[in-house]
Formats: structure tokens, sequence, C-alpha cells
């Protein structure tokens, strides 16, 4: 039988060394293990944790390493650090034997004695001061384990305090939130399923269908199964919250997939609207339907259609919840951190500004254009609205409540730490009466 640290491993090489995504990964490996609750807290942990704060862990790690080492046998030793240094509770013989026994598997008896020499040294002798170090930014990439460009890029528009805020909570567990489907089922009647099924269940203050789930995993539960509770974050439900959708729209959503979003406008009009819900991949396109069938929802139909290209067809609200960098949702994935590059992020804002330029035409007169991502990056948020926006006359903002401060506002950042929910932007624009 393969040992929880052995799937960890395991996962970690899927997502560092072939490109997988940590979160499909992991779901993918829970589903084929049955893992009782401490392995599968001890996994997410594992995997979670060593992605987090690889570039720290390899800071410790990197005077202990004298010759050249294989990369697999180096993120081995970055997941036995991180157990060595984070997770006090498992007794360090226990991590050097582990890390050992995979090794030795994969590697010979060789590989095993070097595995074992350098985690003894390591656990034996202080570890280095990341505070010693004198360049700034340098310092906080390692300290939270960011590269250089994405700490200078937030320190540029955020400055120091809120950089280490957003950086520090980038490093915390995702909380799990569910979004109530009210078409099948009351949200007091979801409260009181869920404790029955043995959860904690809070209910959240700004969003009364968004519920705050501990316990085993949701996805296991009946409520979830039975598409009477989605998992979404709270963040990403303001979008359709503040879209003000109303019985007889029409609307379309053009980078839908996987379709949480879509998924709740439809519940919100409970089929008293119009919904179109395009992706580019054709693939993607029976995720939406899934999601949609197994929700039980009407009036919302899924195509394939590449946002770039026009559109039939007027509305009254466009969403374009756009590629973007992702840089707002490192909890749930944070091997972006590693893969994003400035170079991508310009490309990004180019299919950004193309989308909304293709849609804009698609909107009606009085119609709203609702813009969001799920990044933190400055370029890709207010940057493109405003380049927009100066090339188009037709179109001005209108405001939203900013839940935090009750304030109306032209744009919405939200933060990882205002609600402990991911990183998310939202802006609407208001294609004027002629």
């Amino acid at each position: 039988m393969t040992s929880v640290r052995e799937l960890s491993f395991q996962t970690l090489e899927a997502v560092l060394k072939d490109g997988a995504y940590s979160n499909l990964k992991m779901n993918e490996v829970l589903q084929e293990h049955s893992l009782n609750a401490a392995d599968r807290g001890l996994y997410t942990a594992l995997v979670y944790g060593t992605l987090k704060r690889k570039l720290t862990l390899d800071f410790y790690l990197k005077p202990y390493v004298k010759t050249k080492i294989k990369g697999w046998v180096r993120r081995l030793l970055w997941m036995s650090l991180y157990q060595y240094i984070y997770m006090d509770k498992i007794p360090t013989h226990a991590i050097i034997n582990e890390a050992v026994n995979i090794a030795k598997k994969r590697g010979g008896k060789q590989t095993g004695n070097t595995v074992n020499a350098i985690l003894r040294q390591v656990t034996t002798q202080p570890l280095r001061d990341i505070e010693r170090i004198k360049n700034k930014e340098e310092r906080l990439s390692i300290r939270y384990s960011l590269p250089t460009w994405i700490v200078r890029h937030w320190l540029t528009h955020f400055g120091e305090e809120t950089t280490e805020a957003i950086a520090a909570q980038m490093l915390l567990p995702a909380v799990q939130t569910v979004r109530v489907n009210r078409t099948k089922i009351t949200v007091d009647d979801a409260i009181a399923q869920l404790k029955q099924e043995g959860y904690r269940v809070e209910q959240d203050h700004d969003i009364t269908h968004c519920l705050i789930v501990e316990g085993h995993g949701v996805m296991q539960s009946q409520l979830f199964q039975q598409g009477k509770i989605s998992i979404q974050d709270k963040s990403s439900m303001f979008v359709a919250e503040m879209m003000d959708l109303q019985p007889g729209h029409r609307v379309l959503d053009c980078c839908s997939a996987p379709g949480g979003k879509v998924c709740h406008m439809a519940e919100i009009l409970a089929g008293a609207g119009d919904i179109i819900a395009t992706d580019i991949h054709d693939h993607k396109i029976g995720l939406i339907q899934h999601n949609i069938d197994k929700l039980g929802l009407s009036g919302i139909h899924a195509r394939q259609h590449d946002a770039t290209a026009p559109y039939e067809g007027q509305f009254d609200r466009i969403l374009v919840d756009a590629p973007c960098s992702g840089l707002g949702v490192l909890r749930h994935k944070p091997e972006i951190r590693y893969t994003m590059t400035p170079e991508t992020v310009d490309k990004l804002v180019q299919i950004q500004l193309q989308i909304l330029e293709n849609v804009a035409q698609n909107v009606k007169i009085g119609g709203e254009l609702i813009y969001s991502t799920c990044t933190i990056e400055q370029m890709e948020n207010e940057n493109v609205i405003y380049t927009f926006l100066k090339a188009h006359p037709e179109f001005e903002f209108t405001t939203m409540r900013d839940p935090r401060t009750d304030a109306q506002v032209k744009t919405l950042q939200l933060l990882p730490q205002d609600y402990n929910a991911d990183g998310f932007f939202i802006t609407k624009i208001r294609r004027k009466d002629q």
C-alpha cells in the first residue's frame, strides 16, 4: 500500500515536474485512494504546504547540498523540510525514515544514504536567518516564497504593509465555502442538513447563501452530490451578486468554464431569464453542462465560442470573467506563483482588451458589462478597464457598493485578507443612453 507521504510526493512531482494543476491532481488522488480523515488532512497539508513554501524551503536546504542532486531528490527534501519546520507534531525520526524509504525505492541505496545524511545535518543545526537578507525584495521573496517580480509589483501598487499582509494570507489554508442552490433548498434547511452530516457551519454576513463549512471534504456530503450546494469561494460569489440581474434579462457569460458564476446567475434568475454560457475550449462545455444538469437549472445554454470572435444579438448583462494570471487564488493553486511571468501578464492584458472590444457591441443601450478577474495585478484590472473606457466613450462606470465599507465605488479590488478568501477584481460599466 502506498503511504500518505509517498502519495504526497507523487502529487508534488506531477505538479512541479509535469505541470499538473495542484487542485485537480489532489482531487483525483483523493478520489482514487480511500484515505481516512487524518490521512486526507496530512496529504493536503504536505502538498499545499510544500508548494506554498518552495522558495523558503530551498533557502533553508541550500547550505547542505554540496554535490549535484536530481530534481526529484531536491523536491523530496523540500517535502521533508516542510514537515520538520512547519508540522511540529511529526517526530523528526519519522520524517527522515519515510524520506529515506521513498528515496531508496526510487533511486536505490546510495540515494537513500544521501537523503539521510542531508536531513540529519539540517535537523541538527540552526536554520539560516531570512532576516539577514539585506535586499528588501529578496527578503520578502524568500520569507513568503514569491518570485521577486511579484513582490516588486505588489510593493509598487500596495505598499509594504499591505504586500506583507497579502503574502502572509496566501500561505494560509483556504477556507471551505459553499453556495446554496436556492432553487432546490432553503439556506436554513441546507445549514441544518450539513450539521446533521457532522459539519460545522457558519452563515456568511455579506452573502446569506454563502456558508463556511468545516469538517471533512464537503464534496462527500449528500447535499453536494444532490446538487443542493456548490463549492465556490466567497470573493467569486460577489460577481453574480453585483450584476443586478432582473427577471427577463438576457445574459452572456463569455469565459464561463467551469461554470460556477453562470450557475450562480441561473440560481438568482431561477428560470426567469435567458443565459448563454460560452468557453473557447470545447471539452469544457461538457463541464459547464454537467454543473447545469447536476444543479437542475433552467434558462441557461452552454456552447463553444471564442470570446474574441463576434457574437450575435444584444444582451442586458455581459460578464467577462477574463482569463488572467490567477495571482489572487494562490491558496488554491499555489504553483501559479512559480509558473507565471511578467511577459505572460502582458499577453493576458492584450487578450483581456480583445475580449472587451469584441463583446462591447453586444451590450444593449442601458445594459451593463461586468469585468472580473481572480488576480490582484493592477495591469490586468484597473489598467485594462481604464484603457477600454478611454477608447469607448459610449461606456461609463456604474457604481457598486463596496461590501467592506458600504461606500459606492467604481472598481472593487478584494484582497485575500479582507474576507479570508481569494483576491478578486470586479467592475461594472454601462452603455450610455443615446
